[in-house]
């Protein structure tokens, strides 16, 4: 599994010092979840930064505390270390308002046994008259301060402007052969599906916080890699809940930070329990994705400890549950085994692939045709004059019909099915709107059927 060759920058430091506030600001929009409570970023949170010509990749990274014990502490910690490891530079933040505190010189004592380049930032100095507060931030031991604001953006440009200039640069242009264009791939689902295991299992390494703990995943997590010669950016999401449920303002943010991934994103793998099989939730998250226009496909998690079970039974018990299950694949994986889990990656590929879909006007005249000769649209006695495709990312069509009414839900489900079967949609979400209006199709965007009568046969040619 190849990894991304940008630079990274690694924003580190204890909680509450403003690290994902100077990563909103840095990046220019407000990816990270920002809360007065500690402890509300846990996991390393990725974006891209270019700069004086350059491609940069930021990490946001959860804030350490040494003197706090517990298991999410530990697990935090490993996720920092990971970060330092993998940095070409280190943003090391402070807050002027608190001056040196132990912690910092605990942080600066870590940092100056590495080889990387540090930067000392000294944050909310957003009164210059406090700039020379900084001063104190010289007995770290890490050079000259940066003197900072990310809430108003003062001395920001400097800080990355040095660091464009800094870091080396020799990772910045793509290796030979490298995919021409990346596909985003959002993990999601309801809490505690193994949404984090997997993205640990793509990589077989730990790189995001897996915990029994519900929440524990709260941003939505940008992980890019090339698989199979393809370039991937695979989104880890925090668990989308039913807002009845939403206990704290981090929950909530979450909710909306995984929303926005699905919009985001080319494909959605929706991840349920096999345990638990298809709940209100899952099932909320598969309209939604679809709602969005979204390709979709369904992994069914944790079937190592499912023997005995014939996953086509399964199956059969989803659609049952939701019946739009039945277009979309269904794969069934263990993360703790690695079971088809690179499987859901060739998956999503395939259906991205399939969502692009154009189709040429003979094309569509010649469905058209088709689907107009067919025995359900003839008894219907239903006169379609034309078909067009506005767009794709999903497949999206505008069928005309004669009559000044458009078919009902029952021909509606059989047509959409119709183009499903003739042009392999699964996975693809399918738009088709009914045009009633009198009017002949645009030029050059679709196939018409002059004259076709309300039985299917050759008319007039009046409309």
């Amino acid at each position: 599994m190849a990894k991304a060759m940008h630079p990274k920058i690694v924003i580190v430091g204890r909680p509450n010092v403003g690290k994902s506030s100077l990563f909103n600001r840095m990046i220019g929009s407000r990816r990270a979840i920002v809360e007065e409570a500690s402890g509300t970023t846990r996991d390393r949170l990725h974006a891209e930064l270019s700069r004086k010509g350059r491609t940069f990749t930021v990490v946001d990274t959860g804030g350490f505390e040494p003197a706090k014990p517990g298991e999410i502490a530990a697990l935090i910690l490993r996720q920092l270390e990971l970060a330092i490891k993998e940095a070409d530079a280190i943003f090391f933040v402070t807050d002027i308002t608190d001056g040196v505190v132990p912690q910092d010189r605990v942080f600066a004592e870590i940092l100056r046994k590495t080889s990387k380049k540090i930067y000392l930032i000294v944050n909310k100095a957003d009164d210059s008259s406090r700039a020379q507060e900084a001063a104190e931030f010289y007995e770290l031991g890490l050079g000259e301060p940066y003197t900072v604001s990310a809430t108003n953006g003062t001395g920001i440009e400097r800080l990355l402007d040095d660091a464009a200039r800094g870091i080396e640069c020799g990772r910045t242009s793509p290796a030979p052969g490298a995919a021409a264009f990346t596909i985003k791939v959002a993990i999601v689902g309801r809490p505690n599906v193994g949404k984090s295991s997997f993205v640990n299992a793509v990589f077989n390494e730990e790189r995001v916080i897996v915990h029994d703990v519900p929440g524990t995943t709260r941003d939505a997590i940008d992980t890019d890699f090339e698989y199979k010669g393809r370039s991937y950016v695979l989104i880890d999401t925090a668990g989308i809940r039913h807002n009845t449920r939403l206990k704290e303002a981090a929950d909530f943010f979450s909710g909306v930070r995984s929303r926005e991934a699905i919009k985001r994103c080319d494909v959605a793998i929706v991840m349920i329990d096999g345990f638990d099989g298809m709940r209100e939730d899952d099932k909320r998250v598969v309209e939604h994705v679809i709602e969005e226009g979204k390709a979709l496909v369904l992994a069914v998690n944790k079937w190592d400890l499912s023997e005995g079970v014939e996953s086509s039974k399964y199956k059969d018990m989803l659609v049952k549950s939701l019946n739009p299950v039945k277009n979309y694949p269904v794969i069934f994986t263990s993360c703790n085994t690695r079971r088809n889990v690179l499987a859901c990656l060739d998956a999503a590929w395939t259906v991205y692939q399939r969502s692009k879909v154009s189709v040429a006007p003979a094309a569509l005249k010649s469905i058209l045709k088709d689907i107009a000769n067919t025995t359900e649209v003839k008894t219907k006695r239903i006169s379609l004059m034309y078909l067009r495709q506005d767009s794709a990312q999903p497949p999206t069509f505008v069928m005309g019909v004669r009559g000044g009414k458009a078919p009902d839900e029952n021909i509606k489900r059989f047509i959409e099915n119709f183009f499903r079967r003739t042009f392999d949609l699964e996975g693809v979400p399918v738009r088709i709107s009914y045009d009633a209006a009198k009017r002949p199709p645009p030029p050059n965007r679709g196939g018409s059927l002059r004259g076709v009568s309300r039985y299917g046969k050759r008319g007039t040619g009046k409309r």
